[in-house]
């Protein structure tokens, strides 16, 4: 019994170890799986960036990659894309470098963010030029350029235009180049607050004395780089040695005797020792063999073969070629065996063109990606715009269709408005005609009658007959001339004055000033009959209710209208019930219909003034 028991409890505890084991194992297998996350990838790549271990920092760049890509961090991914490109730069593979400042370009453009592509393409230029592929570094700065120009990133439009002109430079064609040396000082020019690096500035000013150099305008180049060497001498040892090397270059071209160039070469070969710069090293040993070529050969071969070493350390095939162009004249001149650096100078031609030909196939598959998407992406917007432009169409053709109705009714409206005022005037003038010929004469001949029938013209009856008779006569005369026809040429003036002075009596004074016959020339036929209908119309109304003994009426003219003004001293009335009392409703719609203005000022026992205005 106890037997089977301690048996039965120790397979329980070997079985309970076993899975401890295996979830133990299993734990450690799922977090070694578990991927780093990205800020500790970074931080490793950063280590070893500080001690140059550039090669690791590779390898975990493109392991942050395979990271950001789990994680679809696209600015991760960019940066890691971005970081191998460096760091092989740094290492001098610039097939690779170029190959993955591509890969960033390429995924910037699909994100549409263009500022960056264009740092990227910067990246791209450069490494063209360290090939000397000068038109290729050309195209892509230009390339840069669209995607650059007139936005903020002025730093790197600075290093696109640098590039263009240094490519110029080196092309033969030191106009163009300063053309666009000039295009970066004037970045700096319009802006004097922007944060540009003073080692950018230092390039695009000693780039400016190589050109002039390069025209053989010595005395203004070697300006330039006194200027800086005094400016770097306490605060910058690596460009105070780049400007005396270059100055001392300079004035050698200038002048080949010039005993200050050989003293400024050495100071700045013992400047860039002290610093361990091996592109300064380069330049100094390159420039003192030139300096002694034809002088201390022996001594220029020494400096030929120990910028060599330097470029072989910088792993530049264009500097090779630069050291071995000197080497081998030397050491021919030297009776000394070529055959090793004849054979090395053809195989770093070889390498260097493939490594041309190499960028080139990439930046032109690139290239022409890039193209069919703006292509498809023009297709589409061109489609966009045929639709926006039917929609315009279309929409003009609505409002064009809308503004021949509006007018078509206008003037259907117009036409019947003058249709109704010409059969107005024909009723007033038939009903003066038939008032006159008809009505008028008949009571004319019932006074005659009366007249031959009445024995004595004494005979109070008769008399009032008569009297009856005749009032009847002239009233029926006075409508007849209200109504009869106006002339609207140039007797209207006339005509519009005798209408005033006809009401004027005895009993009621009107004043009024004759006007010139111009001063109704610009005025339309049709606003002449409604203002004389309308003055009518006042002066009949005074007649009959004012009881008015001075009536007044001026006219005024100026360029844009015409004001009338009408008062009387009558016994006024209550402007509450003008329309309705007073009849004057009709003078209104006379105003109305020329589109002009009718103001009434009024009380009782305190006379009328009417005021009219209407435009020109």
């Amino acid at each position: 019994m106890n037997y089977k028991f301690i048996v039965s409890l120790f397979y329980l505890l070997l079985f309970v170890s076993q899975h401890s084991v295996f979830a133990a194992n299993s734990s450690m297998n799922k977090k070694q799986s578990t991927p780093d996350s990205l800020k500790i990838i970074k931080k490793q790549i950063g280590a070893f960036t500080k001690k140059k271990e550039y090669a690791n920092a590779i390898q975990y760049s493109k392991k942050l990659l395979q990271a950001a890509k789990t994680k679809s961090d696209t600015s991760t991914i960019d940066n890691a894309y971005w970081r191998q490109a460096f760091y092989f730069d740094k290492l001098n593979q610039l097939d690779s470098s170029y190959f993955y400042y591509d890969k960033s370009y390429t995924y910037n453009l699909a994100l549409k963010d263009t500022v960056v592509a264009g740092d990227r393409l910067l990246g791209m230029a450069n490494i063209q030029k360290s090939l000397g592929d000068y038109t290729g570094a050309m195209i892509t700065a230009i390339d840069g350029l669209n995607y650059l120009e007139n936005t903020e990133e002025l730093e790197t439009t600075i290093g696109l235009y640098q590039t263009i002109a240094v490519a110029q430079k080196e092309l033969g064609h030191p106009e163009e180049a300063l053309r666009w040396n000039t295009k970066a000082f004037n970045i700096l020019k319009n802006n004097p607050k922007a944060e540009i690096l003073p080692s950018s500035i230092h390039i695009i000013t000693i780039t400016r004395a190589n050109i002039l150099a390069e025209k053989k305008e010595y005395s203004a180049s070697i300006h330039i780089l006194d200027s800086i060497a005094q400016e770097t001498a306490d605060k910058n040892l690596f460009e105070f040695s780049r400007a005396i090397c270059n100055m001392g270059h300079f004035k050698w071209l200038e002048e080949a005797n010039n005993l200050e160039s050989e003293t400024l070469l050495l100071e700045s070969l013992r400047i860039r020792t002290s610093l361990n710069s091996a592109s300064g090293l380069f330049s100094s040993y390159i420039h003192l063999a030139e300096f002694y070529f034809d002088t201390k050969k022996a001594k220029a071969l020494r400096y030929a073969q120990q910028a060599y070493t330097y470029a072989e350390k910088l792993k530049n095939p264009v500097a090779s070629l630069e050291a071995l162009d000197l080497i081998l004249p030397l050491k021919r001149d030297l009776r000394q065996a070529i055959s090793n650096e004849a054979i090395t100078y053809s195989q770093l031609q070889n390498q260097l063109e493939k490594s041309r030909q190499t960028i080139r196939a990439i930046y032109a598959a690139t290239k022409y990606d890039n193209d069919a998407l703006e292509k498809e992406n023009l297709k589409l917007l061109t489609q966009v715009a045929i639709k926006e432009k039917q929609k315009i169409l279309a929409l003009a053709a609505a409002v064009f269709l809308l503004g021949v109705i509006g007018f078509v009714i206008y003037y259907k409206n117009h036409q019947k408005q003058k249709e109704q005022l010409e059969i107005s005037y024909k009723t007033e003038l038939r009903l003066s005609k038939k008032l006159h010929d008809e009505l008028g004469n008949d009571i004319f001949y019932l006074m005659t009658q009366v007249q031959q029938d009445t024995p004595t013209p004494t005979d109070t009856k008769n008399a009032l007959i008569l009297n009856g008779l005749d009032s009847i006569y002239q009233r029926v005369r006075d409508i007849s001339k209200e109504f009869t026809a106006i002339d609207t040429g140039k007797n209207f003036g006339k005509e519009f004055f005798a209408l005033l002075n006809s009401y004027s009596s005895a009993s009621t004074k009107l004043i009024t000033k004759e006007l010139p016959l111009s001063f109704w020339d610009d005025i339309a036929p049709k606003t002449k009959i409604e203002l004389y209908r309308v003055l009518q119309e006042l002066l009949v109304n005074m007649k009959k209710h004012s009881e008015a003994t001075f009536v007044a009426i001026t006219c005024v003219k100026n360029a844009k209208e015409i004001l009338i003004k009408y008062v009387d001293n009558g016994i006024g009335f209550d402007k509450n019930e003008k329309i309705s009392g007073n009849g004057l409703k009709n003078v209104e719609n006379r105003i109305a219909s020329i589109k002009g203005s009718i103001n009434f000022e009024s009380k009782p026992k305190e006379g009328v003034t009417v005021t009219l205005t209407f435009a020109i």
